[in-house]
């Protein structure tokens, strides 16, 4: 029983220990910030996209001058009409043209800030390596697009190189990359998608933490019940085991024999069990026995052991009774083929052991018998 209930403790523990609420709170935050970041580079992703579809209509604009330049070097046209076109196409400040001859800077924007470039290279405007870099590369009449930075800003330049009565040019149309991400519709999507993720991601830890915490909560009350359980029946089993042993040693229940004695001797050696009595009882034979057993059951009480001594005798071992009540007992005892043929009273612990006093006793007792023939 004690190995069963061990088991089951262990079991108990080991079902109830669970995840801890902190950590599943950090676990949750540790996704949050991993699907925030795989987001963000979805969303990286798809502003490139979105520049890259930009950058090839841009190309197809370019295209589109070039074709004009083209067809005014045809028809006998200058240097100055170039400037002309690009001077009637719509500039600001995030989107302009510039053109450049061989390594000389000849129009940039408008006629203002031509003016304010006059005499400039072009590695003077194009100051940085990736800007550079893209006007190095361009091709004979083949308009190419990238993302360069000018003036720390990231701008998306389609340009191509072409020949102007055999002269060297090149044409560049550039637009400010974030005056294209935070244009009206797109800016209002991306927000909106933010906001929504946001509002998902903040959704589920919330979520999660509130079911973690919820079920924390039934987790200890599901260990208090359990360990209130084992309390419970750990108690029950002590109180199964104590009526079990009230009922096993209850004297009005349980007649002993002569086996017990010894144990007897040793439980009413260390109790105040004085006055002590030893009555014994001669019967006819073992019915007579029966027939003593069932009728002093009830009629004594908790403070009277009987022991069968043999198949005729019967011990009564009368504790803490006085006189009166013992001779209560005596003419209790006095039924029909029952004969009272020993008694001895010991009112404190006697010098010699009890199993020896009770030896004396019945030796005397056993004398006395043969002497005195059975009554019935």
């Amino acid at each position: 029983m004690a190995n069963t209930q061990k088991k089951k403790t262990k079991r108990r523990k080991k079902s109830g220990g669970g995840v801890q609420p902190w950590l599943i709170t950090v676990l949750s935050f540790l996704f949050v910030a991993a699907v925030a970041l795989w987001a963000w580079f979805q969303l990286d992703a798809y502003e490139s996209g979105v520049l890259d579809v930009y950058a090839n209509q841009q190309d197809g604009y370019v295209q589109l001058v070039l074709e004009q330049i083209q067809l005014a070097e045809k028809r006998g046209g200058s240097e100055a009409q170039i400037e002309e076109i690009l001077a009637t196409l719509d500039a600001s400040t995030s989107r302009y043209w510039t053109l450049s001859r061989q390594e000389s800077l000849i129009f940039v924007k408008d006629v203002m800030e031509t003016n304010r470039y006059q005499g400039f290279t072009t590695a003077s405007y194009y100051q940085t390596n990736s800007a550079q870099d893209f006007v190095s590369r361009l091709q004979l009449n083949r308009v190419a697009h990238e993302t360069i930075q000018i003036d720390e800003h990231p701008y998306i330049a389609s340009g191509v190189l072409f020949t102007f009565h055999q002269t060297p040019y090149r044409v560049c149309l550039l637009t400010n990359a974030d005056t294209v991400l935070d244009h009206n519709a797109y800016l209002t999507a991306k927000i909106n998608l933010i906001a929504l993720a946001l509002i998902a991601l903040v959704t589920f830890v919330l979520v999660i933490n509130l079911l973690a915490y919820v079920g924390d909560g039934y987790r200890r009350r599901y260990l208090a019940a359990a360990k209130s359980n084992e309390d419970l029946m750990r108690q029950t089993e002590k109180l199964n085991e104590a009526l079990h042993k009230e009922d096993l040693y209850d004297p009005r229940s349980t007649a002993y024999t002569r086996a017990a004695l010894p144990t007897i001797w040793e439980k009413l050696t260390g109790r105040d069990a004085w006055p002590l009595s030893f009555l014994i009882l001669r019967c006819k034979g073992p019915e007579e026995q029966r027939q003593f057993l069932q009728f002093t059951r009830l009629q004594m009480n908790e403070k009277v052991l009987r022991v069968f001594l043999d198949d005729t005798h019967i011990l009564l071992l009368l504790l803490r009774i006085e006189e009166l009540e013992r001779r209560a007992v005596e003419e209790n005892a006095a039924i029909p083929g029952v004969q009272l043929t020993g008694s001895l009273t010991l009112t404190e612990p006697p010098a010699e052991t009890l199993e020896q006093c009770f030896n004396s006793f019945w030796e005397r007792t056993r004398e006395y018998e043969k002497q005195t023939p059975m009554q019935v």
